[in-house]
């Protein structure tokens, strides 16, 4: 049992210093206040203390009074079993909190190991504790007026059966991946067997090789003798025809002119000639040089600076013209003689060649040969017959080679193919094998996947629940209607209705009045709140209920107060606009100045 005793805070919400909250001082409280005051925001307070965090997702920079804006202070006394706990929280720029068991400091070196330490300690977590403690009328009219998938969906959220569809999408992988594995090796014996089935031998025999035919010799002798005979004929025929052709290229050249030119020629040396006229036209080069010369001398010799005589060039340039022509003269004889000279030489050249041809044709020519030309036609026909011979014989053996090398190729085949498929049988049976255990392996899967499914262990256990949740509804009921009225959860077809009962007749809970709907919900709401209590690890004093009165009747409340005054180890906030109840302690919730704080408490 947790036992909540005093909450403490500084400024959070709308609230300002120092309020204080004895959470066990009486059964039944009334938080009273106008809407905006902060009546709801004292679980969130409480959340915040235990868990770091609240039920409505508010950010921590909003906690603070936006009036004071210096941060926040919460302070929680409680009890587990014997032992006595305070934990205090102080939030400015950063997060301070401490905790004690028995006047002893036993927070952890950082806050989030802190929490954990007093999460472990009071042994429920967030989700659970804030369904525990803080209730109102949405959450159970929404549970009775939801489709059976929002209503599994909402008992499996309160009752914490997460653990039950985290099962299922488990199995539901591993199905799917085992029902992959199935799947593939079912793929690769259906390939094996269409191997099977595509090369399956009718006749596995094999096939002799044949014997080769008789090849004779004699053909293939005969037919070397005439090849040679014949390439013999055909050699001689080639020098009778080159030899004729000798022949009469020899007749073509007459020699009786050339042999009467060379008698009476020979080749003349004009190299000396053509020195001679060289050293001509060097010394015509000379001449013409000192003529230019003189040509230029003035009256003054250029070497002893004296006064030449009149006349004096004139009469050297006219001597040297006179050598220069002779020099001339000279050089063109000359040049003419060597003209003729090689012209002469250039014929000799030419005649001589005549004779060199004529006595070359003349060696080639083989006087040992007729000029006649051997027929090989005969020859030729018989070789021709001996090659027919052969290659019949020849065919004959590369057929007979042929049908080997098929039979040979058909015996490699048959014993590739029963080697193959002996391995294809035997990976067959392993994968037959393999198969049937991954079968198996789904066989269980599948079962497990539809235990943990919403129509398995799942649905029996909301169906239990639920069954627990009826009764305790029915007994609020019973007390807040006077026995009028009834509830039932009908289970069917994996479908979850709500029938209500109102005396003896079955009407829908939609076509109840806004208070008789009040009467229904604030049981189903305190039949909820007793299943977590009595479903979770720990059990806490304390349960804040909003807005629950505002549309029940006077009786209606009556009633609400005696049940709530007769539950046992729970201290219940009523938090209303502005009813009360004479016999009830009653705590107002006061917003001055944008200031609220609690006043009243007793």
């Amino acid at each position: 049992m947790i036992t909540l005793k005093k909450l403490t805070w500084s400024n959070c919400f709308s609230y300002g210093s120092d309020n204080e909250l004895d959470l066990n001082d009486s059964i039944v409280t009334q938080l009273v206040g106008t809407n905006g005051t902060g009546k709801s925001s004292i679980p969130l307070i409480l959340e915040e203390v235990l868990f770091n965090k609240n039920s409505k997702g508010i950010k921590k920079a909003d906690i603070p009074n936006r009036e004071v804006n210096n941060g926040y202070d919460i302070s929680l006394t409680f009890d587990v079993v014997d032992d006595k706990y305070k934990i205090d929280v102080v939030r400015r720029a950063s997060i301070k909190v401490k905790l004690y068991k028995n006047g002893e400091d036993i927070s952890s070196h950082t806050a989030t190991n802190t929490y954990k330490s007093v999460e472990k300690i009071i042994g429920i977590d967030f989700k659970t504790f804030s369904q525990i403690v803080y209730q109102n009328t949405n959450a159970s009219l929404q549970f009775l007026t939801a489709t059976d998938t929002n209503r599994k969906r909402f008992l499996i959220d309160l009752l914490q059966l997460d653990d039950y569809v985290k099962y299922f999408e488990v199995f539901k992988e591993l199905s799917r991946n085992l029902g992959g594995d199935v799947s593939l090796t079912h793929g690769k014996i259906a390939t094996i067997d269409k191997w099977l089935s595509d090369n399956f031998l009718e006749d596995t025999s094999l096939l002799p090789k044949l014997d080769l035919p008789f090849y004779s010799e004699e053909d293939e002798e005969a037919l070397r003798s005439l090849q040679l005979e014949f390439e013999n004929i055909s050699e001689i025929s080639k020098k009778i025809n080159k030899n004729n052709l000798y022949k009469n290229q020899l007749k073509s050249i007459d020699l009786g002119l050339a042999k009467d030119f060379l008698n009476k020629n020979e080749i003349e040396d004009t190299s000396k000639l053509r020195e001679t006229v060289g050293k001509y036209t060097s010394e015509v080069a000379q001449e013409t040089k000192m003529i230019n010369k003189y040509s230029e001398l003035g009256d003054i010799c250029p070497t002893c600076d004296q006064t030449l005589e009149k006349g004096f060039s004139e009469i050297r340039i006219k001597e040297h013209k006179k050598i220069k022509e002779r020099l001339v003269e000279k050089a063109t004889t000359l040049k003419s003689m060597i003209e003729k000279k090689e012209e002469q030489n250039k014929i000799f050249r030419v005649m001589q060649q005549k004779v060199e041809d004529f006595e070359d044709l003349y060696r080639n020519i083989d006087h040992s040969l007729s000029s006649e030309v051997p027929d090989a036609y005969e020859l030729e026909q018989k070789i021709a017959k001996i090659k027919a011979r052969i290659k019949d014989r020849r065919s004959r053996v590369e057929e007979v080679i042929a049908e080997n090398e098929r039979r040979e190729r058909h015996n490699t085949r048959i014993g590739i193919i029963e080697e193959q498929q002996t391995d294809f049988q035997e990976q067959a049976k392993e994968l037959e094998s393999k198969v049937q255990t991954q079968e198996e392996k789904l066989s269980y899967v599948e079962i497990l996947k539809k235990a943990f499914s919403t129509n398995g262990l799942l649905a029996y256990k909301i169906e239990n629940l639920v069954k627990d949740l009826e009764e305790l509804t029915n007994d609020y009921l019973a007390d807040l209607s006077d026995g009028r009225f009834s509830l039932q959860f009908v289970v069917s077809n994996d479908k979850l209705n709500v029938e209500i009962d109102d005396n003896g007749k079955t009407v829908d809970i939609l076509a109840l009045s806004a208070g008789e709907l009040a009467r229904v919900n604030t049981s189903t709401l305190l039949a909820i709140r007793k299943l977590m209590s009595s479903i979770s690890k720990s059990r806490i004093n304390v349960l804040f209920l909003d807005e629950v009165t505002n549309v029940l009747d006077e009786q209606g409340k009556e009633r609400l107060v005696e049940t709530l005054l007769g539950e046992e180890n729970l201290n219940t906030y009523i938090v209303s606009h502005g009813w009360t109840h004479p016999l009830l302690s009653k705590i107002e919730v006061i917003k001055e100045d944008k200031i609220s704080r609690l006043d009243g408490q007793s």
